[in-house]
């Protein structure tokens, strides 16, 4: 595979993130809103990590294995070939869960850390950073966890990358409505953010030019400078557009 190729195709959103920058350990956190699918921004992420030979622990709770194979695909890249070499590990750790419940054998948060610490911590060892994925943090609540559960396991998994340069964990929240607890766990991990996206569709609906509206926030700047009021912490604002081999964004207005 032309890994060049794979790196353009994802770039906007590389830059966004400043995963092309030497940052230390940070938490990024995606926020969908109304529903919106943002699947896209973690296959851009697996992208830039096969690039740059960057090992990922993608701990899974929303979409499988398959579906990010076929995604990739259309992106140029091979997801299961990566998986094979072990550079990315692909951990389905919701089905794990569920077949634990089915056997009335519930699993505490403190096992369901040492799950996930032990496959970051063997990566550890052999490779300099490990970054971590979880997509679907929300579906936690649907398999029985309480707000503290979920907000404890966040917590822990940034602590194993937090003295890693250039390491990061992703959070990705599917959120449901402003009243519901998926809506207080993202905001929770939004005040530990280094970097914020939130995503939703377009309020006017289905439109053939844009897929919908991303706010980014690096509000890990306002740590990283004692001189806060020389930062400027105001979100930028995008439309983006999907393609089948990646993301474009777009200035409000342009389109």
């Amino acid at each position: 595979m032309d890994v060049d190729l794979v790196h353009g195709m994802a770039s906007d959103i590389v830059s966004c993130l400043q995963l092309d920058k030497n940052l230390p350990g940070r938490i990024i956190v995606v926020k969908e809103i109304n529903g919106c699918d943002s699947t896209f921004i973690d296959c851009c992420v697996i992208s830039n990590s096969i690039k740059n030979r960057s090992p990922v622990i993608f701990v899974s709770l929303h979409n499988s294995l398959s579906h990010f194979q076929n995604v990739g695909l259309k992106m140029n890249y091979n997801l299961q070939k990566h998986v094979d070499s072990g550079l990315i590990e692909f951990y389905n750790f919701g089905e794990e869960i569920l077949s634990n419940l089915l056997e009335h054998n519930n699993l505490t948060i403190e096992e369901l850390n040492l799950r996930v610490k032990d496959k970051v911590l063997a990566k550890q060892s052999r490779n300099e950073p490990v970054n971590i994925i979880v997509d679907g943090v929300s579906h936690l609540f649907d398999l029985g966890y309480s707000l503290k559960d979920v907000n404890t396991f966040c917590k822990q998994l940034f602590d194993l990358i937090r003295h890693s340069n250039n390491s990061f964990v992703l959070y990705h929240c599917n959120q449901a409505s402003v009243d519901d607890v998926t809506h207080t766990m993202s905001n929770l991990l939004i005040h530990k953010a280094h970097t914020v996206v939130e995503v939703e569709n377009l309020q006017s609906g289905w439109s053939a030019d844009v897929s919908g509206h991303m706010t980014v926030k690096h509000l890990g700047h306002k740590f990283q400078n004692e001189h806060m009021f020389t930062l400027d912490l105001k979100p930028a604002r995008y439309l983006f557009k999907l393609f089948d081999r990646g993301v474009k964004l777009l200035a409000p207005g342009t389109v």
